[in-house]
């Protein structure tokens, strides 16, 4: 019986995925239970992130903007690779 779901892509690793996201916009989730939406600018082969409009939320609430955040890759729960905003 053929399954409905698509093909499972097997091979990638995390890090050449996230790095195709450069100058695109991420949600970062720490194991602190923040999370930082902006512009990935930069990423490193130990995955820390430089993010541009940074927004922080905490919970539902938003709580500080930042110009650039640097953000250790070893602090990082998970990341969403986001669609570019609409304005």
């Amino acid at each position: 019986m053929k399954s409905a779901s698509a093909p499972i892509e097997t091979g990638k690793k995390p890090l050449t995925t996230v790095a195709k996201y450069i100058n695109r916009f991420i949600r970062v989730t720490l194991k602190n239970e923040l999370v930082y939406e902006g512009m990935m600018v930069d990423c490193d082969s130990y995955m820390n992130l430089v993010i541009e409009k940074a927004v922080e939320y905490k919970g539902d609430s938003r709580k500080a903007q930042y110009p650039r955040i640097l953000i250790r890759g070893n602090n990082i729960m998970y990341i969403q690779l986001l669609p570019m905003p609409r304005e």
